[in-house]
């Protein structure tokens, strides 16, 4: 194979384009340089598509070797790249410029360059046109799931959301206990009380009046549970209704940041002031108390309830502890049908829901009638889950992220790429004297060892099975992002002084 033929394949498996100032290839000298040697090393890869398998071969044996994928993702870019361009100049959007159009495509490629590129048939077309329909279909789904939500007024966004939808943005935007109950509650008030008079068909609903403000703040404080917290009032129903509104688009936002566009100005005082509001809510000091004697109360019942049934804690931190990890895989791991799970479970949250009922009874001095125990039994399931990942899954990861001798040394990158709204990688990288694919590497690093020690604690001390071990691989991956999107970086770099 002649030498520009070489210098072809060699260009196409290590280039990237930039949009920046203006549209341009540029070659990744980490990868070319790694190439040519592999190149020398391996003459039988000197062609494209011997290239192209060895890659998607390399990529699929090992998740913690980002450099077969790295490879990949050049050779793909061109696509995202034409794709980005053509959607862009089809369908502009006022928020979102060509490098986001850009982000949006690589970032649908990096879970899919594997399965696609194995695919890819040379013989049968170019990859730009091989790429183009799914890659266009990603980039209009990202940026038009969120026109009807950012269309509606705050008032209209907020009638028309269901609660498990308020109660999932909420907790993506990092709101805990207890102001994510009081976001509840005055949102149920909102519900209860607003009725605009009926708009036109492009009229966006008004404000509510002073009078319903007052309502709502009322009926917020006649429902609220212990009655012995402070009333609402309504500057803080109006502020906890924008908390909402604010949750709500951001949970359909696209939030992609051009990898292109420096911005060395990380913001870290602010960072860790949202840290540590997100990781130990904003709790005033009386209910702060009682919260806290509430938990100490649940702990020790499940410690109480664990002497009769031994199974109780295992079974709880399984249910409440992993999203997506269902009573199906919790059966298999216990031997026993899924309704038995459920009837085990309902049993055990009975035991519990009864200890908390009698100590609210001594300690705070409330009665109870159903409407109260029903409410107490739902707050009941989101203590749990709160419990079960803050309280053990999450202090488990804290502690091996402190103390792991791999990982206690990668908190300031992680601080600074979990710290900000905006992710700019390549800011973030020239920051810390390394290249993008090596922060990338070391982020693929960390996930990686902490999953690993999880799954190291989850079989020592609940004794789970190698097939529920595999089963929960994909809910625990998910439970080591969201630790990391919300851990107290501010605290970790203190203790490291």
């Amino acid at each position: 194979m002649t030498d520009r033929m070489t210098e072809i394949i060699i260009a196409r498996f290590s280039t990237y384009y930039q949009v920046n100032p203006h549209p341009r290839p540029v070659q990744d000298y980490r990868l070319r340089q790694h190439l040519i040697r592999l190149l020398q090393q391996h003459p039988e890869l000197h062609d494209e598509t011997v290239l192209l398998r060895y890659f998607c071969n390399q990529a699929a044996k090992s998740n913690s070797d980002l450099l077969a994928l790295n490879y990949l993702l050049a050779y793909v870019d061109i696509a995202c790249y034409l794709a980005a361009k053509s959607t862009y100049d089809a369908f502009q959007t006022p928020e979102l410029t060509l490098a986001d159009y850009l982000q949006i495509a690589r970032a649908y490629m990096a879970n899919r360059a594997v399965e696609l590129c194995t695919k890819f048939d040379r013989t049968q077309s170019k990859i730009e046109t091989y790429l183009s329909p799914p890659l266009r279909d990603a980039i209009m789904s990202e940026v038009r799931k969120n026109e009807p939500t950012q269309r509606q007024s705050d008032w209209g966004l907020l009638r028309s959301t269901s609660k498990k939808g308020l109660k999932t943005a909420l907790q993506n935007f990092a709101i805990g206990e207890p102001k994510l109950s009081r976001c509840f509650l005055t949102w149920q008030g909102f519900l209860e009380v607003y009725a605009p008079v009926k708009a036109g068909k492009n009229q966006r609903l008004p404000e509510p009046t002073a009078e319903q403000w007052e309502a709502i703040a009322q009926f917020c404080t006649e429902q609220q549970f212990p009655q012995s917290i402070q009333p609402f009032t309504v500057p803080e129903v109006k502020a906890l209704l924008q908390i909402c509104v604010k949750a709500l688009r951001a949970s359909t936002h696209i939030q992609f940041h051009p990898l292109d566009t420096e911005n060395p100005e990380l913001q870290l005082e602010i960072a860790t002031q949202f840290e540590q509001e997100a990781w130990y809510g904003e709790q005033d000091t009386a209910k702060g108390d009682r919260l806290q004697q509430m938990t100490t109360e649940l702990a020790s019942a499940i410690v109480s309830l664990s002497r009769d049934f031994p199974d109780a804690r295992k079974m709880l931190i399984l249910e409440h502890g992993f999203t997506g990890f269902n009573q199906s895989y919790i059966g298999k791991e216990f031997g026993i049908k899924q309704y038995k799970i459920s009837r085990q479970l309902t049993s055990y949250k009975k035991y519990l829901l009864t200890s908390l009922v009698k100590w609210s009874q001594t300690q705070v001095n409330v009665t109870f009638n159903v409407k109260d125990v029903d409410r107490l039994s739902t707050l009941l399931d989101e203590w749990l889950t709160w419990y079960c990942q803050n309280a053990i899954l999450y202090k488990f990861l804290e502690t091996t992220l402190k103390l792991h001798p791999a990982l206690k040394l990668e908190v300031t990158l992680l601080c600074r790429y979990y710290g900000c709204e905006r992710v700019d990688e390549r800011a973030i990288a020239q920051n810390l004297n390394i290249k993008p694919t090596e922060l990338q590497r070391k982020l693929v690093q960390v996930k990686t060892i902490l999953q690993t020690q999880l799954h190291n604690w989850l079989h020592q001390n609940l004794a789970l099975k190698p097939c529920s071990l595999s089963a929960i691989d994909k809910s625990s991956a998910l439970l080591v992002e969201q630790f990391l999107a919300n851990a107290p970086y501010a605290l970790l770099t203190l203790e490291r002084r």
